[in-house]
């Protein structure tokens, strides 16, 4: 049964490979280079493009509370012991299944069909990586392998959506959490020999991204480092000049060869966390933040503070959800109103209620965790095969994919923006109950998944 799956597998690699071969010599033109001028990102020609966009979430790195595994400390236990059952090359293979199966050709249309313009892909290091020392995975001809990054861009130029590498998981762990690999592992930004080793590895990564797809307009920009620092970055000051002159030098390895590509630096949850772009002289860039708020109010209070920054560039909202008093239309209409860039987290996701749940897109509570520790090579593969795919069958289209494509135009409630959402006359009446219906759902399954992260030891 292994080898005939594994042959299953090899077969459908080199089907894949031809396939690409066919599809990249019809290949679609690349969309308009783009370019920031003051607060606006505009084309070649001066026109202005807002992203509205969602996250390819757990696509390139796993996050156990939305993905088919179960590991509260992040998917490098996961990783790691399934290279220790089978080895480096079979575990690589079965990753590049589990990646091939969660995102297809049907997720780049359903979010075009939505009137969305760009998608934000979250990537680990060891989606191209075997270690945290930098090798990396080559061809026949010695080049690196960036094949299933080029059908990504391939997918997007098809469809009509700018692509933002986000680098999720960096070697050397730049926040806490386990959604960059592991938890409490933080070590990127030490003053010590390994901890500048990492540093090293990771202008490296860049560098050879940029040299690949110099001139890739598809590309909208790279989004350098996800959420660095977490909690700390305002927190905890001992670390940030580190951070500061990290991000600069990763901003100067990426213009040495790329001098014309858009570059988000994510200030997370508060502009001053990083500075602005007088202090190192930085030019076409974007500033990225991420709002989790527990308030209407307190999501007025970060755009305020955005605003008040004046640092003379775009502002993107990569990832938001609106927590317990937050809404989403008070969100959205905030976002559009102030004219500014946004894309939801996240797309498609796997879990207990995932199939109703406004985290999500597309959901589907029919998905079975892996046992990275017990299952056989076989159930794995079954596992992070077809039924992962959102056509599958297990997936069902939520009902925040209708409601979020009210926003996706520009549009905005006024009166929800007035009234600080009290009165929200986006979407159909219906669209508002089902919302707030299964955002109490949620809200029950995000507090039940806190309590199991608490007592794994992980929640921070």
């Amino acid at each position: 049964m292994a080898k005939k799956l594994i042959s299953i597998f090899t077969a459908a690699l080199i089907a894949f490979s031809f396939t690409g071969l066919a599809f990249a010599a019809d290949e679609p033109e690349s969309l308009p280079a783009l370019h920031t001028e003051g607060e606006k990102i505009v084309t070649s020609d001066g026109d202005e493009i807002i992203f509205r966009g969602t996250n390819f979430g757990g696509w390139g790195i796993m996050e156990d509370w939305f993905c088919p595994y179960t590991s509260p400390s992040g998917e490098e236990e996961v990783y790691t012991t399934l290279v220790s059952r089978f080895g480096q090359e079979k575990t690589d293979e079965l990753f590049r299944l589990y990646r091939s199966n969660w995102i297809t050709e049907t997720d780049y249309a359903n979010v075009s069909e939505l009137g969305m313009n760009v998608v934000r892909l979250p990537l680990w290091y060891r989606n191209f990586q075997s270690d945290d020392k930098g090798t990396w995975y080559t061809k026949e001809d010695g080049s690196i392998d960036f094949d299933e990054l080029d059908n990504v861009v391939a997918m997007c130029k098809k469809y009509g959506l700018y692509l933002i590498l986000d680098l999720h998981g960096l070697p050397g762990y730049q926040n806490d959490y386990d959604h960059c690999g592991k938890s409490k592992s933080m070590s990127l930004f030490d003053d010590t020999d390994s901890g500048r080793e990492f540093r090293r590895v990771v202008v490296d990564f860049w560098s050879q991204l940029a040299a690949h797809y110099e001139g890739e307009s598809t590309i909208a920009m790279f989004d350098l480092m996800n959420e660095p620092l977490g909690t700390s970055i305002t927190i905890d000051k001992s670390m940030q000049q580190t951070f500061w002159d990290f991000s600069d030098e990763l901003y100067r390895a990426v213009r040495a060869i790329d001098p014309e590509r858009m570059i988000c630096m994510e200030a997370i949850w508060d502009p001053t966390a990083i500075p602005s772009p007088e202090v190192y002289g930085w030019e076409n860039i974007v500033y990225q933040e991420h709002i989790y708020d527990i308030s209407n109010p307190s999501v007025l209070g970060k755009m305020l503070e955005i605003k008040r920054a004046n640092y003379g560039a775009p502002f993107y909202i990569g990832e938001f959800y609106p927590r317990v008093l937050t809404t989403f239309g008070y969100m959205f209409s905030l976002f559009n109103s102030l004219e500014l860039n946004w894309t939801t987290w996240t797309y498609k996701g796997a879990g207990p209620d995932a199939d109703s749940s406004p985290w999500f897109i597309y959901g589907s509570s029919e998905i079975e965790k892996i046992d990275y520790e017990n299952d056989s090579y076989e159930t794995l593969c079954e596992k992070f095969g077809e039924c992962l795919r959102t056509d599958s069958g297990k997936f069902k289209r939520n009902d925040f994919a209708d409601y979020a494509a009210n926003f996706t135009s520009g549009y905005y409630s006024k009166a929800c923006v007035a009234t600080f959402g009290l009165i929200d006359t986006a979407g159909t009446v219906p669209q508002r109950i089902a919302m707030l219906n299964q955002k109490l759902g949620a809200m029950k399954t995000t507090v039940i998944d806190w309590v199991r992260k608490f007592m794994a030891g992980e929640l921070l």
